[in-house]
This record gives structure tokens, C-alpha cells and sequence, in this order.
């Protein structure tokens, strides 16, 4: 799952939240997108920790080490099927 050493080489990044002015003008997304360079390094961080308190805590039971990973790895459409699973 994602890169043995990517929690140590990549720094924790969240995506840019768009202005409140601007946001309450419409119904987009709070985030601005999310750059798929930054999103690959961002699943790189996952450590495979054997107990994933972030697949327990999704309230939607994604799988979310197995998501990360294929992030990771450029993998998008196997990504989507997954969220849609």
C-alpha cells in the first residue's frame, strides 16, 4: 500500500477551500481541485498500518488503504470503481 516511505518524504497537503464570497454565489465544491500530482503523493502516505482507523471511521465503508494505492499508483478508473462499489 502506497510507498514504504511516503509518510516521511511527502508532507500532509489538503486541498484549497474557495473563498466564502465566492462560494455563496453557487453550489460547487467548497475545494478547489485537487491536483492529481498531489493527490498521487498524498496516497503515497499511507502506511499500511495494519489496523486502518480510516477504512472503521468512513461512514461509507470505503476501503480506503486499497483506494490510497491506487492513487498512488495512477490507477484512477480502477479508483472510481471502487468508490462506487
Amino acid at each position: 500500500m502506497g510507498k514504504p516511505t511516503g509518510f516521511l518524504e511527502y508532507g500532509r497537503e489538503l486541498p484549497r477551500r474557495r473563498p466564502v464570497p465566492v462560494r455563496l454565489r453557487d453550489w460547487r465544491e467548497v475545494y478547489e481541485p485537487f491536483p492529481a500530482q498531489s493527490a498521487n503523493e498524498q496516497g503515497a502516505r499511507c502506511m499500511d498500518c495494519g489496523v486502518p482507523f480510516c477504512h472503521e471511521g468512513c461512514p461509507l465503508g470505503n476501503l480506503i488503504p486499497e483506494w490510497n494505492d491506487l492513487v498512488y499508483r495512477d490507477n484512477w478508473s480502477t479508483a472510481i470503481e471502487r468508490l462506487q462499489a
